[in-house]
């Protein structure tokens, strides 16, 4: 099991190196993540845009483009299905997002002839390091960037995406907090029942390889004193692998509150699951246009 982002790019450097495909690759952090992913011998990559544009950029960052192809498609939606087709037609392996806005990149990813659709719901995960006293251990938080306000049923299915997630990191039976303001199901906080609600889905379906409560607060996912002070017996309470949020917004702003104010270095999983990944046929990396290049290659560890 892997119980650190240390780890995770120690065991990334074992793996066979892939290819990526990066859609609109006129954008610096994401021309230098894919420098280092090369010189660390993880990926090769194939470059999508204005041939000009990236040129311009790779020698403005003082990159020789031996090796690298670039395919010209210089707008930002036919870019996007060029790098999305690549992955299609088993040519890449990993999907990046460079100079292309997100919705442009997940219209192309989720188009029903020429997408990488498999019928389930995409969902993101953002994997962090968590230290309880001297252990660490990663922790996931989902969905900071797909579905704003999911129901209970598309929770679950996130849910069972950011399972698939931890099983690849080698936890065998993440444990799941589903998150709210409260550990009590109040009708004025829809998250609170949504909560209660999924426990009654996954009593009539289970997901397998993984232990659920809620609702939790933060506090009784993350602290086994905070849960014993308030009287809460729980397979979850202080010992949470995956926190599922109510909403994206709430998952969203702690995602990059952890970013920006403590000094974590993350991992970020855009994921669907099959072989690698769950309801989708690739690893896709999406990154706001703020994102530090050590977010991405924190990312390339974690899709790898």
């Amino acid at each position: 099991m892997l119980r650190s982002l240390g780890e995770l790019r120690e065991h990334a450097s074992r793996l066979s190196p892939k290819t990526i495909a990066v859609a609109a690759a006129a954008a610096d952090p994401t021309l230098a993540a894919v420098a280092e992913a090369r010189r660390r011998g993880w990926a090769e990559a194939i470059l999508v845009g204005d041939r000009a544009r990236i040129r311009a950029r790779l020698e403005d960052l003082e990159m020789k483009p031996d090796g690298l192809e670039i395919v010209h498609r210089p707008g930002e939606r036919e870019a996007a299905t060029e790098a999305v087709g690549l992955v299609r037609r088993g040519r890449a392996d990993i999907l990046l997002k460079g100079a292309v806005s997100t919705p442009v990149l997940l219209h192309a990813v989720l188009d029903r002839e020429t997408g990488l659709r498999t019928g389930g719901l995409l969902s993101d995960v953002f994997v962090i390091g968590f230290r309880v006293g001297a252990a660490d251990r990663l922790i996931g938080l989902t969905d900071g960037g797909v579905n704003p306000a999911p129901d209970p049923r598309e929770k679950k299915s996130i849910l069972s995406n950011a399972v698939g997630v931890f099983h690849a990191l080698g936890v065998r039976e993440p444990r799941v907090a589903v998150l709210s303001a409260t550990e009590k199901p109040t009708p004025r906080l829809r998250g609170s029942l949504d909560a209660a609600r999924l426990a009654d889905l996954l009593e009539e379906d289970a997901i397998e390889g993984c232990v659920v409560d809620g609702p939790l607060a933060m506090d009784l996912a993350l602290s086994t004193e905070a849960a014993s002070m308030k009287g809460i017996d729980s397979p979850v309470a202080g010992r949470a692998d995956i926190l599922l949020f109510p909403t994206l917004e709430a998952a969203n702003i702690t995602a990059k509150a952890i970013q920006y104010w403590t000094a974590q270095d993350p991992g970020h999983e855009q994921a669907g699951y099959p072989e690698r990944l769950l309801r989708i046929r690739l690893h896709i990396r999406i990154f706001n246009n703020s994102s530090i290049f050590q977010l991405r290659g924190r990312s390339f560890d974690v899709l790898r």
